[in-house]
Parts: C-alpha cells; structure tokens; sequence
C-alpha cells in the first residue's frame, strides 16, 4: 500500500467520523471506533512510508490497517446482519447476548486471519504452544466462563424476555436485560440488580411473565379460637373477592393452616395476575381483613401463651352512639326519643375500612342504613352516581320495595355506620301508625332530592302523589 493510498484511505475515515457526528446518523454512530481505529492505523502506515524507517515497521504498520479494515468490515457485517436484515426485515429480535458471542468469534476471525496472512503466523502452533498460559487463563476466567456459559444456556431457552417478571433468590424485578456476563433486574424500588448468569442457573427462579398466567399469592394471618373456621372462611372470602388485584376466577382459597398457640393460622390464596405486586395486595386484604373481622366479632389476638377472654369494648355504648347517630339523621331527627331508642336498641354499629362494599348491587334487601361518620360513595354498573355523607341514609329504596340492591355502596373513607334492621323498623312503624306517615312524608322529600331515577322507573307510582305511595308501601310492610 502506498503513502499516498495510505494518507486517502485515513483521511476518508476521519471524513465519514466527522460526516456521522455531524449528521447524528446511528449507523456511523455504532461505527465509529471501528472508523478511528482504521484513520489511526492508515495515518501510521503514512508515517512509516514517508519517513522511510523500513525494516519491520512496515509490516506492522501494513497488519495494524488489516486488523482495522477487518474490524470495521466485521462491524458493518454485524450490523447489517442483526440490525437490519433480522430486526427490520423479518422482524426477528436477537438477544444481547447471542450478539455479543457471534460478534467475538467474528473478531477472533478476522484477527486469526491477518495473523495468518499478513505476518505468514501458524495461528495453531502459537496456541499450542501457550498451553500452560491457557491453563492459567482457563483457571483465571472460570467464573467468567461460567457465567457466559450459563448465559448461553438461558438466553438459548428464552425464558427471560426483556419485560417479562421473575423471582431470583427472593429478589422480584422485570427483567432488563441478559448480558453475557449478567441478568438486569429493576425492582419495584427502582433498582438495577446485576445477577450473574451463573447464580441465576443454580437459583430456583419463579417465572411471573408478562401477566398473562394467573399466580397465587399466599397471605397468612390469625383469628382468635373462638371464632368457628368455617364463619371465618365466609369472612375472609368475601375479603378476598372485594380486594382490586384479585381475581375472579380461580376464586380466592382460604385453608386452615394450623392450630397455633395463640391463634388459629389460616392462608389466603389470592390469584392475580400481577404477583410482582404482591406487597400491594397483602396491603389491602390485611387492612380490609382487620375491619371485615372486628365487625364480625372475630379477634385477631396477639401472640400468647394464656388464652385471656376479654370482651370487646368502644369507647363508648355502641347502643348510645347509634341513638345520637339517629337522632341527626335527616331522615330519623324530631322523632319521638322512644321511638329512636326502641330502634338504636336493635341496630347494630358497623365499621368499614376505605374502599370495602356496606352492600352490593343485586343483594337481598335486610336493612337500610345511617351514615354516621365518614362518607360512603354510590356505584351503579362499575359508574360512581351519588356519594352519601354524615346524617344521610342510604338503602331505604331497596328497604321499601323489597327488591334487591339496585347500587353497590363502598366506603369511600373509614366510615361508620348504624345499622337499622328491617324487622325492628316494621314493628316499630306496626305500633304507631302516626311514625309511618311521617316516615313517609321523609322519605318522599328526601326521594325530590336524591338522584334516583332508574330505582323508580319501574315502579309506577299512583296519581295520589308519592307521599300517599310510600305510605301505601309502609303499611304493606307492616300487615304482612
């Protein structure tokens, strides 16, 4: 190669470097060191020729360009190959890792290949005759080699799809990326965990996917010896199947797990599709649990080793604060005190935890029901209607008709609520007739105020005004 064939092949190199910063191109961008490498080396051989050192200068100067020119060769190789014939043409996307490996053994090549016939070396004899550094490299690198050996197995069942969640030795993430050295995790914390390819092969590893596959999430916790298991059951399944994460089908398992010594230990299977998120989904069946079994009567004890019967205590008469709760109602306020205390007497007080359903659309009409603290929001059909604040009622429609709950009701805050049973009402309004047409005239006043339209377009109403219906309704109720 001349020096002057030297000087145009260095200076065209630095041109199309210059050309590709210039224009951002990402092609020459992934080029460029193979383009510095091979400006570098043509610029050296330009050196040696002019200045005329000859003897073994030249030679090496004449294999440095070899090695560039191949190098950049074996780049653009690459990149035609992965980049655009794979990727763009038939879409087919080649892990990190299998680029990096067929990109070495093409180096190797290129390298072997001017030792071959640029310097006339017998590639095979040096190797043979290195073997005891090959031994002390082989030693040296066992990790190294370990881990890309068992990156070339993984990335060989595509089992770790970027995007895709899995679960290496307790550490949940998404899954970055396999290198030939490591897997990338990003937890939900925001980390990058580095995982050699070699700890991952030996770990036992959960495979979550993408979500498309349903998981079980088990959640344990305890309820006190006195509450039977099989109330306990009912309890926590409807726990389960108001919880967002969970899903429908399967439906949530509840299992006895052991008899401990403080407590009967029950596991939760809670299927989702996103088990990544399984902090978030013990989070909100723990707090509804905690409220859906303190209403039930069921302790949750603390661990002991002498059983204490302790009767549960408010900080106040439950049957006090359901009286002062009704006597602010809109609907119950200015009754007669008797009146209020005979229904404060049966009703029962009741706590939700923010987001649990107080009564759900479709179910049997037993009760209506008095907000006493907190608000509560109204769902018809998956859409929010109506919110219920402190004084309102909510579920005397249903309460009157008969028919099933036309709305779902869910705690909006931590709410509170008093509880009037339906029998208990029935025979207070069959003792005092006067306490009915009041009740009605309310209801049909509060009815002019509340949006409840779809409740009562099935229901005709007689031209003697909607009062006089209610009432009609009330005294139904009453004879029977």
């Amino acid at each position: 190669m001349s020096a002057t064939f030297s000087l145009l092949v260095g200076g065209a190199a630095f041109a199309v470097l210059g050309f590709g910063r210039l224009v951002r191109s990402q092609v020459l961008r992934h080029l460029a060191g193979a383009l510095a490498f091979l400006g570098v080396a043509a610029v050296a051989q330009w050196l040696v020729l002019t200045t005329k050192v000859g003897g073994r200068w030249e030679l090496w100067a004449e294999v440095a360009v070899l090695l560039a020119l191949g190098y950049l060769l074996a780049r653009l190789a690459l990149l035609v190959t992965f980049e655009w014939l794979l990727a763009q043409r038939m879409h087919v996307v080649v892990p990190r890792l299998a680029r990096d490996v067929v990109a070495l053994l093409a180096y190797v090549l290129v390298v072997a290949t001017v030792l071959r016939y640029g310097l006339n070396m017998n590639v095979g004899g040096l190797l043979a005759g290195t073997a005891v550094v090959t031994v002390v490299l082989g030693f040296a690198l066992q990790e190294t080699l370990g881990a890309l050996l068992a990156g070339l197995a993984l990335a060989w069942e595509q089992r770790f799809e970027a995007g895709s969640w899995v679960e290496v030795d307790g550490i949940v993430g998404e899954v970055e990326e396999l290198g030939w050295r490591s897997l990338v995790l990003r937890t939900r914390l925001g980390e990058r965990v580095l995982i050699p390819n070699s700890q991952v092969a030996r770990a036992r590893t959960h495979l979550y996917g993408e979500g498309e596959q349903t998981v079980a999430v088990p959640v344990r916790l305890g309820v006190a010896y006195g509450a039977p298991p099989y109330a306990v059951k009912e309890v926590l399944q409807r726990v389960a199947a108001d919880v967002p994460l969970v899903v429908a089908e399967p439906a949530p398992q509840v299992l006895v797990r052991e008899f401990a010594e403080s407590a009967v230990v029950y596991e939760c299977r809670l299927w989702t599709h996103k088990p990544w998120l399984a902090a978030d989904l013990t989070d909100a069946f723990l707090t509804r649990a905690h409220t859906a079994l303190a209403r039930a009567g069921m302790e949750i004890p603390f661990p002991q080793r002498s059983v204490h019967l302790v009767a549960a205590r408010l900080a106040q008469d439950p049957v006090q604060i359901s009286r002062d709760a009704l006597a602010t109602c809109t609907l119950f306020a200015g009754l007669p005190e008797e009146a209020i205390a005979e229904l404060a007497a049966t009703a029962r007080w009741q706590v939700f935890a923010p987001g649990e359903a107080v009564v759900r659309e479709g179910d049997a009409s037993i009760a209506l029901y008095v907000v006493a603290r907190g608000e509560a929001v109204v769902v018809h059909v998956g859409q929010e209607v109506a919110r219920v604040g402190e004084g309102e009622v909510f579920g005397e429609m249903a309460f009157l008709s008969g028919r099933p709950r036309a709305a779902t009701v869910r705690a909006a805050t931590a709410l509170a609520v008093v509880e009037v049973d339906s029998r208990a009402l029935t025979a207070l309004l069959a003792e005092r007739r006067s306490l009915a047409e009041e009740l009605a005239k309310r209801m049909a006043s509060r009815l002019q105020e509340l949006v409840i339209q779809e409740a009562l377009a099935a229901v005709p109403v007689p031209p003697k005004g909607l009062a006089s219906y209610l009432l009609e309704r009330l005294l139904r109720l009453i004879g029977g």
